[in-house]
């Protein structure tokens, strides 16, 4: 969804929109996933990668995607209060 459907979908049911912010997808990178799940979080998602031929083949192929598509994907964060 964009940030204008975010924006509108919150203040929608009640929530005082006070930040929008963009960054690029970059999930499933070595340094995010580190940033996100921790150190000992990323090498237990390598540990089960290498482990599990099928999780595997899912994550890189979602991974393709990503990639594929990233001058169309973007995080967004929206901090938003209740009114």
């Amino acid at each position: 969804m964009s940030g204008e459907g975010w924006r509108g979908l919150l203040e929608s049911v009640g929530f005082q929109i006070e930040a929008v912010e963009f960054a690029p997808m970059h999930l499933l990178r070595p340094r995010r996933l580190v940033q996100d799940e921790g150190l000992v979080g990323a090498l237990r998602l390598a540990r089960n990668l290498l482990l599990d031929r099928a999780a595997r083949r899912r994550v890189l192929a979602m991974r393709r995607v990503f990639e594929q598509h990233r001058a169309n994907l973007a995080a967004i964060r929206v901090i938003a209060r209740k009114v």
